[in-house]
């Protein structure tokens, strides 16, 4: 273990000018409230139009999960799990969607 004072001045322990307490480098938010909100808006109401048909998503009855957000060294990292159930009308038949991310 490094003592003061003591050893090569790149790894010397003890206060150096510039240097920030590495341990405050970071925070977490909590955004699973909002990204909620979010894929709800954004999933519903999609309409998919091909050669076989045509689909839209009409209700988001569950969205299940969590989601937060990181920041580190600058950059923002998101972490997210989600299950949506979700409902969806077509040109010849009404079916459930499930999307599970990890």
């Amino acid at each position: 273990m490094a003592k003061w004072g003591e050893g090569d001045q790149r790894w010397t322990v003890g206060k150096r000018a510039g240097v920030t307490n590495v341990n405050n480098c970071c925070w977490w938010r909590d955004v699973t409230s909002w990204s909620q909100d979010a894929v709800n808006i954004l999933l519903l109401g999609i309409r998919v139009e091909g050669e076989e048909g045509s689909c839209e998503i009409t209700d988001i009855s569950n969205i299940d999960g969590e989601a937060s957000i990181n920041n580190r060294k600058g950059k923002l990292i998101y972490f997210y799990k989600w299950v949506v159930k979700a409902s969806w009308t077509g040109e010849s038949s009404v079916c459930t969607l499930n999307i599970i991310t990890e």
